[in-house]
């Protein structure tokens, strides 16, 4: 497996498409591509094909498709980086004659005009789309047997539409395709091997029930999937079978409006956003089948759907053989694990996994109705996804997909791959600060956990221009380029409304900034004297500014409580003490957004409140974790308060760290290098007898469980013996080494 290679193939692909004045045609049948080669060889040999594919592929070699890999497009920036893949595929090959045969979906090189949000077309504002392609060789012997060239053939596939966000429309006909050669694109593109795990179909879900209503047969499947239908049935010829996907039904009805692609067809304040020429009235997910006579089978192939609910029509209950849903989602490892003997607690650590995962796809997206990488969901919940997933390779894809695109000023975009986005940015194609922020902070992150000096090398030139941009802005209007907390539960979901305390917020982003900066820049040597003079007279600047005569900061909200300790403008302690009586004030709700919130279960773990967090997280108003896990859909929503918001969107699942930093006690040090230094201090909550915890680190494992015993508390670490780690307990206790691991006696 070679990482540099260089391809001696070329791209192939079918004719480009005139799809019209505004692409308004892009929605009407056009078959896919298939592309296909016949060859012979003489020697059996191992042989590995290397291949990558702008838009998605299924290849077959010999009728035998050779990967589990589904959604196979790693987005990004394509102008800058396409990935490639290697397989072995000695196995699929035989002596004599042999044929490869690889299908083609558009994915996100080819997308619909659709204007997500009324205004934001993909064809035009992606760096780059076209039809899809695909360029590949054939080794053996490290000699190239096979490349794709002219000589390649090209027929049409039983894919009528098919686009990530709306669906697929396919002819389940044997078609007798008429082949013709392909058409060669001879672009020269920067080629890396990718080596992030591939999306992968995970576990299948059958039908919980199924309702009868006007508009025909509604399947609930109980739980939210992000992922494919799986359907085997019995019609007529030329049956159009018709299945339309949401995450909500009430009132006997589907209602789509949760996951409408872009919100196109959404209502607000008496006006339905469009989604452009051409374009449906409302992006609903929705798949349609031309049957052929008798069984016909299907499975989503170039789109994924985010559903409870799915609506049948064409179909009779009585006409269904097999029916099924299956999770779909990039393949992470999951390295930390969690177990306790309190239900809701394993309720809600499951739930947070279970809605991460249903939103990763290549890219960490926030969720079906946008399928976007926003940088700031990233920041809030980088902490929670690095105690549990290993995103080693996957964090530093995200990193370079910021570092893409970088603005010739040196602004990061809102979101990577850049579309468009820009809310309060600094400038054209620059997102806010704090979405800004992710480019610095998950750089800072790797090496936190993985080690990896390298990293901070490659992107240390790119991290210094975004910041001298900053330094340059002028102050006065650079904190204004923020969008503050977002999510609040204190603005009811209303976007346009300013968040708590969202000026006071602005200039401490700056401040994160250039504390980053700072731990980057000492690590590899480079100089910090203005990094830390710029920041001695911001903190005092702040301090000056914003400090109010009882100690508090800014408006006084929770999250400028949380930001302000995390900064330490002033005796954290102190500060973190008055915060919990604001939350208490609150009636122990946590009200801040997203970025706060992922801070307050830093803060108040940090300073010894654990109990806050979980009195949080298990109260039972309808305002809570609790309330969302009443629906029974398994997964989080976006906000705890607003009307026509994602049912499946992860973005407050921070919570997970509270259960590795608090309930475990296993605190990364922030000048850990590659997990090489921890502090263990557990929250040995009431409302737990048992606990386990373990973390798969670079060092090796760490775990860390306690039980309760007659009144005592025993509690049980193995720690690699690479990682320095230091105990804090508040209360009196007895260590003793037993069996390669520590027994810690206290009592509870």
């Amino acid at each position: 497996m070679k990482e540099d290679y260089q391809f001696k193939g070329c791209w192939i692909k079918g004719p480009d498409r005139d799809y019209g004045q505004e692409d308004s045609l892009y929605y009407q049948d056009q078959r896919n591509t298939v592309v296909l080669k016949q060859f012979s060889i003489r020697d059996r040999k191992q042989t590995y094909l290397y291949i990558a594919t702008l838009g998605y592929s299924i290849i077959y070699i010999n009728g035998q498709r050779i990967t589990e890999d589904e959604l196979n497009l790693v987005w990004t920036q394509f102008q800058k980086c396409v990935y490639y893949d290697v397989y072995d595929v000695t196995q699929f090959l035989r002596i004599g004659q042999n044929e490869i045969c690889i299908e083609l979906g558009n994915g996100m090189y080819n997308p619909s005009p659709l204007k997500l949000f009324g205004k934001y077309n993909l064809r035009e504002r992606l760096k780059e789309i076209g039809e899809p392609r695909v360029i590949c060789d054939f080794i053996q012997d490290e000699n190239v047997i096979l490349s794709s060239d002219e000589s390649w053939q090209m027929k049409e596939g039983h894919f009528l539409f098919n686009n990530l966000y709306l669906g697929e429309r396919v002819d389940l006909h044997e078609l007798d395709s008429y082949i013709k050669p392909v058409c060669i694109d001879q672009t020269k593109r920067v080629m890396q091997l990718n080596t992030i795990p591939p999306v992968r179909k995970k576990q299948t879900v059958e039908p919980k029930q199924y309702i009868s209503t006007e508009e025909g047969l509604v399947v609930d499947f109980g739980e939210m999937i992000s992922g494919f239908i799986d359907i085997e049935f019995h019609a007529q010829d030329n049956t159009h079978v018709i299945l339309q996907y949401s995450e909500k039904f009430e009132n006997n009805q589907m209602n789509y409006h949760t996951c409408l692609a872009g919100s196109v067809g959404e209502q607000i304040q008496e006006i339905t956003i469009p989604g452009g020429p051409g374009a449906p009235d409302m992006g609903i997910q929705k798949d349609e089948i031309i049957a052929c006579d008798g069984r016909n089978s299907y499975t989503n192939t170039f789109t994924y759907h985010s559903f409870r609910y799915v609506l049948l029509q064409g179909l009779k209950k009585r006409d269904i053989k097999n029916l099924s849903a299956i999770y779909v989602h990039t393949n992470l490892k999951q390295i930390g694990r969690i177990v306790t003997d309190n239900a809701i607690l394993n309720e809600l650590y499951d739930t947070a996994i279970r809605t991460k995962l249903n939103n990763v796809h290549s890219i960490f997206e926030d969720c079906a109705r946008e399928r976007l990488g926003y940088g700031g969901d990233m920041v809030t919940l980088a902490t929670s996804n690095l105690y549990t997933f290993d995103l080693a390779e996957f964090y530093k894809k995200i990193i370079r997909d910021f570092r893409y695109e970088q603005t010739q000023n040196g602004g990061i975009p809102e979101t990577a791959p850049y579309m468009g986005i820009q809310s309060n940015g600094t400038g054209e194609g620059e997102g806010p600060l704090l979405w800004q922020f992710v480019y610095p902070y998950l750089t800072y992150k790797h090496y936190q956990y993985y080690g990896d000096k390298k990293v901070l090398e490659e992107e240390y030139p790119y991290l210094y221009k975004q910041m001298q941009y900053l330094l340059n802005y002028d102050l006065d209007k650079l904190v204004h380029c923020c969008l503050g907390d977002h999510g609040s539960m204190l603005i009811a979901g209303q976007f346009r409304k300013p968040t708590p305390d969202k000026l006071f917020l602005g200039y401490c982003t700056i401040l994160f900034f250039l504390k980053y900066n700072i731990l980057i820049a000492q690590i590899i040597n480079e100089d910090i004297s203005q990094y830390q003079k710029t920041y001695d007279e911001l903190k005092l600047h702040m301090i000056h500014q914003f400090q109010n005569k009882d100690g508090t900061f800014g408006e006084g909200t929770q999250t400028g409580f949380a930001f302000a300790v995390a900064l330490q403008l002033t005796s954290p302690q102190l500060l973190c003490q008055k915060f919990v009586e604001k939350i208490e004030q609150d009636q122990g709700i946590f009200n801040s957004g997203i970025f706060g919130m992922a801070l307050t279960y830093e803060v108040l773990n940090l300073y010894g409140y654990n109990e806050i967090i979980e009195r949080w997280l298990l109260q039972e108003s309808d305002i809570g974790y609790l309330a969302m896990l009443k629906s029974g859909n398994r997964t989080l929503s976006e906000l705890f308060v607003g009307q026509q918001l994602s049912l499946n969107h992860a973005m407050f699942a921070s919570y997970q760290q509270w259960y590795y930093q608090g309930l475990a006690g296993i605190q990364i040090c922030e000048d850990a290098v590659g997990f090489n230094k921890i502090k263990l201090s557990p929250y040995f909550s009431k409302q737990i007898n048992r606990f386990e915890c373990t973390i798969e680190t670079n060092q090796g494992i760490i775990t860390s469980s306690w039980q309760r015993n007659q009144g005592d508390i025993i509690w049980k670490i193995k720690v690699p013996s690479d990682i320095q780690y230091q105990i804090l307990l508040k209360q009196p206790y007895q260590k003793v080494y037993q069996d390669n691991q520590i027994i810690i006696y206290t009592k509870g």
